[in-house]
């Protein structure tokens, strides 16, 4: 972690999700550290609130939540959102929903449909303020040769494009080396930044790579 700060990190992603191990009892062990060494915001990566609580309980300053989305309806909502609330959070919301053949929207349109919705729930139902909303609008591999994703890394640009203009007191995030999975490790780097430079210009404000 004091690696990636510096190395230029501005917050430190931390994911310790591990089928064999107590992802809890990690996290705490992690923080109880790393919050006296590392003076830049932490992103908390899990899929139990659980966690999440622990990871907020021991940290100062502002936190990210990654994150909460709609597969399953409010679900995650209704677990996720009061803990932002009470611990001065921000959430990062990527765009799924309930939708059973396609629920992570791969299209332009379905990425800001989703977060439109999202983002209603959250600012009029919730009382989250918009500038505490960041959305995921999920990064597909394009390099596989699966044809389902043919054209995927454009629609994500092009959905980060239409999420700041619709929504432009929210931010966005991506999960960057999503994009070159499948490819050598030479062609990987490559895509990454060409990619990552174009999503930039579509205004991108915030990215999760691997440093």
């Amino acid at each position: 972690a004091r690696h990636q700060v510096r190395a230029g990190a501005h917050v430190v992603d931390l994911c310790l999700a591990n089928p064999d191990r107590d992802e809890k009892a990690d996290m705490i062990a992690f923080i109880e550290r790393a919050a006296r060494k590392v003076k830049v915001p932490f992103m908390i990566d899990s899929t139990d609130a659980e966690v999440m609580e622990e990871a907020l309980k021991r940290l100062p300053g502002k936190c990210i939540l990654n994150s909460i989305n709609l597969e399953d309806g409010e679900e995650r909502f209704e677990k996720v959102v009061p803990l932002a609330l009470d611990y001065g959070a921000a959430l990062v919301v990527g765009t799924i929903d309930e939708d059973k053949a396609m629920g992570m929207a791969l299209t332009r349109e379905r990425k800001l449909a989703i977060a439109q919705r999202s983002f209603n729930l959250l600012t009029e139902k919730y009382g989250i303020a918009a500038e505490d909303i960041i959305f995921d609008p999920l990064v597909f591999p394009a390099a596989t040769g699966d044809k389902n994703y043919w054209g995927s890394a454009v629609e994500t640009i092009e959905g980060v494009r239409l999420i700041k203009e619709k929504l432009p007191r929210c931010r966005t995030v991506l999960g960057i080396s999503n994009v070159s999975f499948g490819l050598p490790p030479a062609g990987r780097e490559v895509l990454n930044s060409v990619f990552l430079h174009h999503c930039v210009e579509a205004g991108l404000d915030m990215a999760i790579v691997n440093s």
